[in-house]
């Protein structure tokens, strides 16, 4: 594969296009997002690959070029810019499933993911009914003004303001959105991604201790006022299918789902990517694969507290509660200090009618 030159790119155009409902690609292309662009041949391409950070489009022909040594060119060139951009995995959206195959199979010893996912679509000018923001709560547009200030969590909406740009100041410059706040506590966001023309994707979460209140659907009513004032009519929202909380949320809001495909994804870090192979299957139900998933993780050196967590969660759901408490225990021992999490979550109900728990809560206070 050649990596192209800007004023080259238009050769993989065709191709890429392909793939829709990608506001990614049409900012690479126009040069406002600053990515990769690489052919099979410069002058008669059958094959395109286009990447930034995370996002990997590939389109074509797959059996145009059944030697090329893609195990080689995604642990060389995609590692490479992946690196480049701080991001410790890709996603791969493809033309044609039969890439999934072949990519799946070059890259089988790296434990790839393969997952649903879906995109919806709105037009940001057809109302929603009135959503009022829950008590308590304010919504603020992310500005300049608002990042100045020191708040809880604010490191979490910095990492998602660079998760689609090159930098904050990047987001600034050309991005908008607003922030959720209980009190002086950051809450949730709903950031634009990849503004081109009228349209942008949208980056939306709440955080766990603020979810099922209803402040997704308020922040994404708020979100589609602000795209308006600036002339932004089209939304996307992509989602992981098992990400159902984030499915609803965009059919309540009156979005329309529009396509429906699997994605390739690959971290780089093993124990990551163990712990989120685990972290799907729990989104799934399937809590016993899910701790398969997370034991394996947990074997590594570079084990992290999060992945016992989950692990203790699965097993409460499964009621093993002496791997619950085995779980839970390792969850303290690297670290994990969040107790009010602890004490909240809805997935250790099983654990909290047992003495262990309260015996392990007071230890810790």
């Amino acid at each position: 594969m050649e990596k192209l030159k800007i004023d080259s790119y238009d050769v993989a155009k065709e191709l890429l296009d392909q793939i829709k409902y990608q506001t990614v690609l049409h900012t690479i292309f126009s040069g406002q997002t600053p990515g990769w662009i690489y052919v099979d041949n410069i002058r008669e391409p059958k094959i395109a690959l286009a990447q930034f950070k995370q996002r990997v489009f590939l389109s074509g022909n797959p059996d145009a070029n059944l030697e090329y040594s893609w195990h080689k060119f995604f642990l060389t060139e995609v590692k490479n810019n992946c690196e480049k951009s701080n991001v410790d995995f890709f996603r791969l959206t493809v033309n044609d499933s039969r890439w999934l195959d072949i990519l799946g199979k070059s890259l089988e010893n790296k434990e790839p993911i393969q997952m649903a996912y879906h995109i919806y679509q709105k037009q940001s000018n057809i109302p929603i009914r009135n959503v009022p923001t829950p008590d308590g709560y304010q919504l603020l547009p992310v500005n300049r003004s608002l990042i100045q200030k020191s708040f809880p969590e604010k490191d979490d909406l910095l990492e998602e303001m660079c998760s689609e740009r090159e930098s904050v100041d990047a987001f600034l410059q050309n991005s908008f959105g607003l922030a959720a706040f209980k009190d002086s506590s950051l809450a949730g966001w709903c950031l634009s991604e990849y503004n081109f023309q009228d349209q942008c994707e949208i980056g939306i979460a709440s955080l766990p201790a603020h979810r099922k209140i209803g402040l997704a659907k308020a922040m994404t009513q708020k979100f589609q006022t602000q795209a308006l004032e600036i002339g932004i009519s089209n939304l996307l929202w992509h989602c992981a299918e098992s990400n159902q909380p984030s499915c609803r949320t965009a059919l309540s809001a009156g979005f329309e789902l529009m396509d429906h495909h699997d994605v390739l994804m690959l971290f780089w870090d093993r124990t990551l990517g163990l712990a989120v192979h685990g972290n799907i299957y729990f989104e799934n139900q399937d809590y016993q694969e899910a701790i398969n998933w997370y034991e394996r993780a947990l074997s590594q050196k570079n084990r992290q507290a999060w992945m016992a967590s989950n692990a203790a969660c699965a097993a409460s759901h499964l009621n093993r509660l002496d791997a619950a408490f085995k779980f839970l225990e390792l969850t303290i021992n690297l670290g994990f200090d969040n107790f009010d999490y602890i004490q909240n979550s809805e997935h250790m109900t099983h654990m909290k009618n047992d003495p262990r728990w309260k015996v392990l809560i007071n230890r810790e206070k």
